[in-house]
């Protein structure tokens, strides 16, 4: 009877902690470039083995890790220049105030007082050249190879990469990410740029809300199973040990 209330409260843990991604990725629906993340589950490893000795028959799902979902979402035109989306697989080089180089699909850029093209948190965008500075006034154009130009001359490329295996990047706020784990950016095949479009979260509401209610549901029913393993357990401690 304890084995089932171990069972059961161990079986919660995960989708509480699926609820809150869930929640996370509704939040953000809004945001440009976002890449929605999911939970994996796993039988009870080693890890837990050294906090509860494993016995035949307590194997539970237990939380493995959380991932990100780096596939494509819908481009949106928005008219203005700043903005660029990419399409395909590969990620924008920024800056980071601290010199860091990180990776981004959020392409909402804005022109800061140095004249550089920033994220919302200040990363500057990269080109093959460095830091993208513009002059006051002159005009500015991406082409769908990442070709730059300003004032009518082509000046360089925007700083393009991708990865192998995307998903061992490690996720940063605002849409960042940054090589970890020996990820090693490569050059992208089939990357395509668009200027004056920012793409849209990768998050489909109706798929989050139907996994929201699903993960609530198996919630529940560990939390049913706990209530009636407690009842039974409490009425066989007070029948058995009650004199007659």
């Amino acid at each position: 009877m304890i084995k089932g209330i171990y069972r059961a409260a161990s079986g919660m843990l995960p989708r509480i902690k699926r609820q809150e991604v869930i929640a996370n990725n509704l939040a953000n629906v809004n945001t440009a470039g976002f890449k929605r993340q999911g939970v994996f589950s796993q039988e009870l490893g080693r890890a837990e083995q050294r906090i509860v000795p494993k016995q035949e028959g307590w194997e539970t799902p237990m939380l493995s890790d959380i991932y990100t979902d780096h596939s494509q979402a819908v481009l949106d035109p928005t008219g203005n220049d700043f903005d660029i989306a990419l399409d395909g697989s590969g990620f924008m080089v920024v800056e980071s105030p601290e010199g860091d180089e990180l990776y981004t699909r959020a392409g909402g850029f804005s022109l800061s007082t140095e004249g550089q093209l920033i994220t919302s948190s200040g990363h500057v965008l990269m080109s093959d050249a460095g830091p993208l500075t513009l002059e006051p006034d002159s005009t500015f154009e991406v082409g769908i190879d990442g070709s730059i130009t300003i004032n009518g001359e082509e000046v360089g490329r925007l700083a393009l990469v991708d990865f192998e295996r995307p998903y061992d990047l490690e996720r940063l706020d605002s849409g960042t990410f940054k090589a970890s784990n020996g990820a090693v950016p490569i050059d992208p095949e089939k990357l395509h740029v668009r200027q004056g479009y920012l793409e849209r979260a990768n998050v489909d509401v109706i798929r989050e809300m139907i996994d929201m209610i699903t993960s609530f549901r198996e919630y529940e029913s560990n939390q049913r199973a706990i209530q009636i393993a407690d009842d039974t357990l409490q009425k066989t401690v007070n029948q058995v040990g009650a004199k007659r």
